[in-house]
């Protein structure tokens, strides 16, 4: 919420952004807070030069006492104000040594399975808005779920329908986009590391970011987020001397990820299915298109007819007058 959920409304509280040093003071203490209550705690891999923080994001999982109660960790973290929206959970609490003031904690709680991707997902910022940006072209989305491959043949239709799962473990995502494990667990030094590792995967190509060629959610994102123009505008043309030799996707083809990830995460019989009753689905709905466009011209038809048959019996009988 960056921030921002105590600051407006009735009674508005004042929580100023933290400089990095309370931030990790900070979140170290309501790690082990958390812990009391969590069996999983965690929290992302912080985004690249960041001196200050608007709030501290953490992610938990498997309660230890059900029902979840909120109000006790409120309690135990001495939060002056809480505003519960599950899954998320946002907690006023009081500013060290600065009277009158609050830091944000927002908890998301999520299930076991979820765990794993959540902390994954959310880590280094805008890291996976980079990464989208080079799997897209190649059929891959990731989204808050995990990795997913999408189905040409149904994507244009209903894009929902068109995703098969693949994996939301980690390190099988970051094998796949042949993605060094060990650095993206640490923290970037800087926003040009980011950048660095953003560019090392396997599907990298200096094409996907021509603001020329982008799809509305990449120009939204220029808009909107300052480190993704930033690499647009001058990390990759800083990369692209005009050759291939900045891209790492070795002539790969869309057709041969999707046979690739079909194979290796033993999803072709998911996909054959999911083909077949689509086709199904369609043919269906064509004949019922096509049953309605006959009955409506065989009805236009025979309103026609009748018209006609008015018409003429209206002459007759003016001419007999």
């Amino acid at each position: 919420m960056g921030g921002k959920a105590f600051a407006t409304g009735h009674e508005p509280l004042s929580t100023p952004r933290m400089p990095r040093a309370i931030y990790r003071s900070l979140l170290s203490q309501f790690l082990t807070q958390l812990s009391d209550f969590f069996n999983r705690v965690a929290a992302p891999v912080e985004a690249p030069e960041k001196t200050t923080f608007g709030d501290i994001d953490i992610i938990v999982s498997e309660p230890k006492a059900l029902p979840f109660h909120p109000e006790q960790i409120a309690t135990a973290l001495n939060a002056k104000r809480t505003i519960s929206s599950n899954p998320l959970y946002s907690f006023a609490i009081p500013y060290p040594d600065l009277e009158g003031s609050f830091v944000q904690l927002d908890i998301q709680l999520c299930k076991v399975k979820d765990f794993d991707w959540e902390v994954f997902h959310k880590s280094h910022g805008d890291l996976w808005n980079l990464l989208g940006s080079s799997i897209r072209p190649f059929g891959l989305t990731a989204n808050n779920t995990g990795l997913h491959l999408r189905i040409p043949e149904i994507e244009e239709s209903d894009r929902k329908k068109a995703l098969i799962f693949l994996t939301a473990d980690p390190n099988t995502v970051l094998d796949f986009l042949q993605l060094d494990r060990k650095w993206y667990w640490q923290n970037f030094d800087t926003v040009d590391d980011m950048f660095e590792f953003a560019c090392s995967t396997r599907f990298f190509r200096a094409a996907a970011y021509v603001k020329d060629g982008m799809k509305a959610n990449d120009r939204k994102r220029m808009a909107q987020r300052d480190l993704y123009r930033r690499f647009v505008d001058e990390f990759v043309p800083s990369r692209n001397t005009g050759s291939k030799d900045c891209d790492n996707d070795a002539g790969l083809t869309r057709q041969e990820v999707f046979e690739e990830a079909l194979t290796g995460f033993g999803k072709r019989d998911e996909f054959e299915a999911r083909i077949k009753a689509w086709r199904k689905e369609r043919e269906e709905l064509s004949h019922k298109q096509g049953t309605r466009e006959w009955r409506k011209a065989e009805a236009t038809e025979a309103e026609a007819y009748a018209n006609a048959w008015i018409d003429a019996t209206k002459s007759k009988a003016r001419n007999t007058g």
